[in-house]
């Protein structure tokens, strides 16, 4: 089955908890799910003073990580409607892999968090397409595959771009249970798509195996030595079969008077009575 790693970023644990409904609708598809978090660019210093918990117990990926997956779900909080800097710091990272096309053909989608609910969800995804863009990955949106994204009567984070969450200024507001169903279901539209990739791509190689090298050797020397009996032995046949009738061809022909001189003489003739 494919496999997908969810990488994300997570300074108080909101987009963490979102991953782990993701994962959970990825794997109701048969999905292989791994959690990574992308290396962390403050200093502890800095972490006390923001009051931030203690990272989630997630192993911290590599950037040639990235090869060994079929896709990828990016969890992404939002800074001023873009992605912060820990996830850019991991994605300029990557160039060695934009070079070689590595991530090319793969499959990604996203989801995010904001401090309210106009914090700038869609932008953050947007702005992290270009990435995905240059290495010429398949972006997946969400669309309105979830019914509480229609729902007006209470705050739901998300859009047609991911699953979200709204997360308050100070972090005091957690993921509610509509939040985390769109969160399933973006895992579980994912993990259909992605399925249903790679059971085309086996459908294929089933129907056309490749020629094996002896094959390959084979054949044009089968085709030549056909030809070459083919054409040898139509010619051989023909002078046999047309010869006696040349024969009697050339046979009638010296017997025959020439039916030219006959009738010049009979020309002939014919001008002297009539003169």
């Amino acid at each position: 089955m494919p496999t997908v790693y969810i990488i994300f970023y997570s300074l108080y644990h909101h987009i963490y908890t979102v991953a782990k409904e993701v994962q959970k609708g990825l794997e109701l598809q048969g999905i292989e799910v791994k959690l990574f978090q992308v290396p962390e660019t403050l200093n502890e210093e800095v972490l006390t003073k923001l009051h931030a918990p203690a990272r989630p117990d997630v192993p911290v990926i590599s950037v040639d990580q990235l090869t060994e997956a079929d896709g990828f779900m990016f969890g992404i909080p939002t800074r001023f409607g873009t992605m912060p800097a820990q996830i850019k710091s991991f994605f300029d990272a990557t160039g060695k892999l934009w070079a070689s096309g590595a991530l090319s053909g793969k499959f990604v989608g996203t989801f995010f968090a904001t401090g309210v609910q106009h914090g700038g969800q869609e932008t953050t995804s947007l702005t992290a397409v270009t990435y995905f863009a240059h290495h010429g990955m398949n972006y997946v949106p969400l669309g309105f595959a979830d019914a509480n994204l229609f729902d007006n009567s209470e705050v739901v984070g998300g859009s047609a771009y991911g699953a979200g969450t709204v997360t308050n200024g100070d972090g005091s507001r957690q993921p509610s249970e509509k939040e985390l169903a769109v969160a399933r279901t973006q895992g579980q539209n994912f993990g259909k798509i992605l399925s249903a990739y790679h059971r085309g791509l086996e459908k294929t190689a089933t129907n056309s195996p490749a020629p094996s090298q002896k094959e390959a050797s084979d054949k044009p020397a089968a085709t030549a030595t056909t030809t070459t009996t083919t054409t040898t032995a139509e010619p051989a046949a023909k002078p046999v079969d047309q010869a006696p009738k040349e024969r009697e061809v050339k046979k009638e022909t010296a017997a025959k008077p020439a039916e030219p001189k006959n009738k010049a003489e009979e020309k002939k003739k014919s001008s002297c009575f009539c003169m």
